[in-house]
């Protein structure tokens, strides 16, 4: 899933929060702090929001986080682990012990 899909998730999820708390995009900018646009852009897509924003909004809505990620693929487990295999660092185990 690309940042933009990931966008369009939440945007649409704030959405829907929104109507259904029947709040404005500008009501709940000026409750947040921020300009209405940024809603708008949010909701449709455009624009990410900072985390802090985003649990602004989470607060003020009334939402769980889950609610805002809703609908979003599950991440692809295999290629997780892939990835930490091949990055991962060999380490001595924290119970040897260097003899001086």
């Amino acid at each position: 899933m690309t940042e933009r899909q990931i966008t369009e998730v939440i945007g649409a999820n704030v959405r829907k929060a929104r109507l259904q708390a029947n709040m404005t995009q500008e009501c709940l900018a000026e409750l947040i702090g921020i300009e209405w646009k940024s809603i708008s852009y949010l909701e449709n897509g455009r624009h990410s929001l900072l985390l802090t924003k985003l649990a602004r909004i989470i607060q003020v809505l009334g939402v769980s986080p889950n609610q805002l990620f809703d609908g979003m693929p599950k991440p692809d487990y295999k290629q997780i682990e892939k990835i930490k295999k091949a990055l991962a660092r060999k380490r001595k185990p924290k119970t040897e012990i260097r003899k001086k």
